[in-house]
């Protein structure tokens, strides 16, 4: 009975799957088509039915990117006040191909600037698909201490250009001169921000290169010391366990990540 069942006809049933889970095995494909329908078809016909499927969810992709300049005039209609930005490369057969995307809604400006703490967290996460480049966005936090999503952007490549570009629209839109953020690019744009860094990353990395309970509770009494001495004696413990451990905490800049150096009157 495998045999009147086509590729397409497969593959376009289990769309909604790839997309979200292009890994998924050919094995678990053919169990899913025998448990659903009853049918049993044979490894070669999953596989092609998966590759139709991809096909058809990266061609959908392409036809959506074409479709940004009128997504970001509907967003400008139904929510006046939103910054939606979109750059292109233009080339000399005139055709344009995607460089960066920007958006911040309008309710979103208003919901910072009116409950939020004073502190923006600055991230960025790899697209992967046919469609690859880099999604990269601005979150802070309200006065639940919960997370506060403030804008977003999608570009081409992580770099300090495209880094700056996204922090020039967000101090545009948030009308702030301070803030916290990335290095190079926060130095230009936000030159009077304090510069923290995210103390699980660090401590994620540290666990890597020195393993053991013991690293793991030093750091943290480093990060949470509330005064410059207690700090410099949690550091001199590490320092006589392992001095390579204690090297590695120095390079990472402790005056972004320890309580101890912090300006007074901050939100943490």
């Amino acid at each position: 009975m495998g045999s009147i069942v086509s590729n397409a006809w497969i593959g376009s049933h289990f769309t909604s799957k790839f997309l979200q889970k292009q890994k998924i095995s050919v094995r678990l494909v053919k169990e899913e088509v025998k448990q659903k329908f009853g049918i049993d078809v044979s490894m070669g016909q999953c596989r092609r039915a998966k590759k139709y499927a991809i096909e058809l969810i990266e061609g959908t992709l392409v036809e959506h990117y074409a479709k940004l300049w009128s997504y970001g005039e509907e967003i400008r209609r139904s929510n006046p006040g939103s910054t939606v930005k979109l750059d292109v490369n233009t080339m000399p057969d005139d055709k344009t191909y995607f460089r960066k995307f920007y958006i911040c809604f309008e309710g979103l400006k208003q919901g910072w600037k009116g409950s939020c703490r004073r502190v923006i967290n600055l991230d960025g996460s790899f697209l992967k698909g046919l469609c690859s480049g880099e999604l990269i966005c601005a979150i802070g936090r309200d006065a639940n201490n919960h997370i506060f999503l403030i804008a977003w952007a999608v570009v081409c490549v992580e770099n300090k250009e495209n880094w700056k570009w996204f922090l020039e629209n967000l101090q545009d839109d948030l009308q702030v001169d301070d803030g916290s953020g990335l290095l190079e690019a926060v130095k230009e744009v936000m030159p009077n921000a304090e510069h923290r860094q995210c103390a699980r990353h660090i401590v994620a990395n540290f666990r890597k290169r020195f393993s053991g309970v013991y690293y793991e509770r030093m750091f943290w009494k480093d990060c949470k010391a509330s005064t410059e001495p207690l700090f410099n004696t949690a550091m001199k413990e590490i320092q006589v366990l392992n001095p390579a451990a204690f090297d590695y905490l120095m390079e990472k800049n402790p005056k972004s990540w320890s309580r101890a150096f912090f300006r007074e009157g901050k939100d943490v």
